[in-house]
């Protein structure tokens, strides 16, 4: 291929997710059943392909009771049922926006979903004959639902899958998740990849990625230095005194981020990379930590726009990089941090925003690159 310097599957050469530059975004993040239903959510498609979206995460819950659980299930409260899943595909690719299905596990006690661990078997000798084999447990059960997954996937004819996101306790468990990859590649022909975060990286060898067809990480550099250095929760941590930051400048500190994706798809034996989740609220301050869903600062669409650019400009011309979807189209979640300013929402949003004419430029760049490959 000429687009990526980057070992691609044979197979998947011509398909569409390696064959253009992704200007995308996540759609339906925590959408419990109905909401794909609802008439102002039906609009959004047609909407993204206003503003030349081509690709989007569609995401469809899965639930268990507790981090410690070993079961899970679909529940008729947070589960999207399939006709919407279906009836969201169809409208998304009648609208030119091919779709990255995204499972997302949903912890119903409220914890991350990286926050799934159990013992391993070395650690249950404490009593003799006792033999709890919960990770067995959990993977049989996960499998099971990846199974349903991959095959509603395939009869929808999404064009590529995430087969987990962010489930950083279960990263370890090499064996167990090469038997989930290979029991979703007897159901499903697409390319499939899964969601890593920094931390998954630095703990764990992660062997068993290689075996899929491109990397997908969720990441959130900051584009300047942090001048404090909160709690995580902490809602005043002094994002409204940061000084502003120019698109060079962020340009400039993003820099050196490039050796970093780089050694990524190198330690992964030169597979593409993109970004499944990146993006930053429009909210200032908020590039000492683009993640943080929590400060409560005023907003500037300005600092979220130039963020975006600084962005696509430090890593367009990388031969590793395949794109991303911005983090994220809509908001399902009543934030009251990201409301409260007459001049904006503080969300991560874009529509409406400065940083929606950003998104626009970088897709008829695109566009006009892929024409001339």
């Amino acid at each position: 291929m000429k687009e990526f310097n980057a070992r691609i599957p044979a197979r998947f050469r011509e398909h569409p997710i390696f064959c253009e530059r992704i200007c995308g975004t996540n759609f339906g993040f925590m959408a419990k059943r109905g909401y794909y239903f609802k008439e102002e959510v039906k609009k959004q498609p047609a909407l993204m392909a206003q503003s030349g979206i081509n690709w989007t995460t569609l995401n469809m819950n899965f639930c268990q009771q507790t981090f410690y659980s070993d079961k899970v299930f679909l529940d008729f409260e947070f589960s999207s049922s399939e006709n919407e899943i279906t009836e969201t595909v169809k409208r998304l690719h009648d609208n030119g926006i091919k779709v990255l299905f995204k499972p997302c596990l949903t912890l119903l006690d409220g914890a991350w979903m990286g926050m799934v661990r159990f013992p391993n078997s070395d650690q249950l000798k404490q009593i003799q004959g006792v033999d709890n084999d919960y990770w067995g447990k959990w993977f049989r059960s996960f499998t099971e639902a990846l199974k349903y997954f991959s095959d509603l996937a395939q009869r929808c004819s999404i064009d590529s899958m995430i087969i987990g996101a962010e489930y950083f306790g279960t990263e370890g468990q090499n064996e167990k998740w090469e038997k989930v990859i290979e029991q979703v590649r007897e159901l499903y022909e697409n390319p499939i990849t899964y969601e890593f975060t920094c931390g998954s990286r630095k703990a764990y060898d992660l062997e068993w990625i290689k075996k899929l067809d491109y990397l997908a990480y969720s990441y959130y550099p900051p584009a300047c230095d942090p001048n404090i250095d909160p709690l995580p929760g902490e809602v005043n941590p002094g994002a409204r005194e940061n000084p502003s930051k120019t698109v060079e400048e962020m340009e400039e500190y993003l820099y050196s981020r490039k050796a970093r994706i780089r050694s990524i798809s190198e330690r992964f034996d030169n597979m593409p990379i993109t970004f499944t989740e990146y993006g930053i609220r429009s909210a200032h301050g908020c590039i000492m930590q683009p993640y943080n869903f929590l400060w409560d600062t005023y907003y500037d669409g300005e600092e979220q726009a130039n963020y975006m650019e600084s962005s696509f400009r430090t890593f367009w011309e990388m031969p590793e990089w395949m794109g991303l979807f911005w983090w994220k189209w809509d908001e399902t979640q009543d934030r009251p941090q990201y409301k409260g300013d007459p001049n904006g929402d503080k969300g991560f949003t874009i529509q409406g925003k400065p940083a929606q004419e950003v998104m626009r430029k970088w897709i008829k760049k695109a566009r006009e690159r892929n024409t001339t490959m």
